[in-house]
């Protein structure tokens, strides 16, 4: 009886599927792969900067619309949870923060600052300076910012607050060696519109953070 010979077709058809396979293997784990990092990096994102369905941006300021809320989306209860913060619900607070100035630069305390622009029209309101991770900063002077109550204005009713680790006249708040730093304004909600109200030029009403040198 005559035996069956393997010939070299069916070897490189063998060799052709086994290609097939390896190949789909390698796609659909590519695809997973991507999947799993890019998801991973969007949520990420999403936590660390907000996106448009959560917050609202207003020049160097960002405010998180869902902060500290019973309803608010995943993202910012991870976000507000990670930083074991107690925050103020943006139900009634108004709470903007900032991490680049006016120029988009990133703030550090090597640097001066001036905030300045008119002050929020609000009962209470306050500015506050923190490192990046969140933590006032320690200063010999004990102090860490600024509200309705204790600042004082200019003559035509705006404020400056200036941001440096070298002391400055007026309203200044030190640095100290924190290295980057997180610009906190809030004030009461007092209207039930937590939305920041435009000019009839487009202006912003929020102050500007202007680096003065380095």
């Amino acid at each position: 009886m005559a035996s069956s010979i393997s010939t070299p077709d069916h070897f490189i058809r063998l060799r052709r599927a086994v290609q097939s396979v390896l190949g789909l293997i390698l796609k659909v784990s590519t695809f997973v792969v991507i999947a799993l990092f890019g998801g991973l990096l969007s949520s990420w994102y999403v936590i660390n900067h907000g996106a448009s369905f959560n917050t609202e941006r207003v020049g160097p300021w960002v405010k998180w619309t869902m902060g500290a809320r019973v309803d608010a989306d995943p993202y910012s209860q991870i976000r507000y949870n990670r930083q074991s913060q107690l925050t103020f619900s943006s139900a009634f607070v108004s709470r903007y923060e900032a991490r680049f100035d006016s120029d988009n630069r990133r703030l550090h305390s090597a640097c001066h600052y001036a905030i300045e622009g008119a002050a929020p029209a609000s009962d209470w309101w306050s500015i506050n300076v923190f490192d990046a991770r969140g933590r006032l900063i320690s200063n010999p002077a004990n102090r860490y910012g600024y509200n309705a109550g204790t600042i004082i204005p200019n003559t035509d009713g705006s404020i400056r607050v200036d941001i440096a680790r070298e002391a400055r006249p007026g309203n200044w708040i030190p640095t100290t060696r924190a290295g980057r730093l997180v610009v906190v304004l809030e004030y009461l909600n007092t209207t039930g519109d937590a939305a920041v109200p435009y000019d009839d030029d487009a202006s912003r009403l929020l102050p500007t953070i202007k680096r003065i040198d380095c």
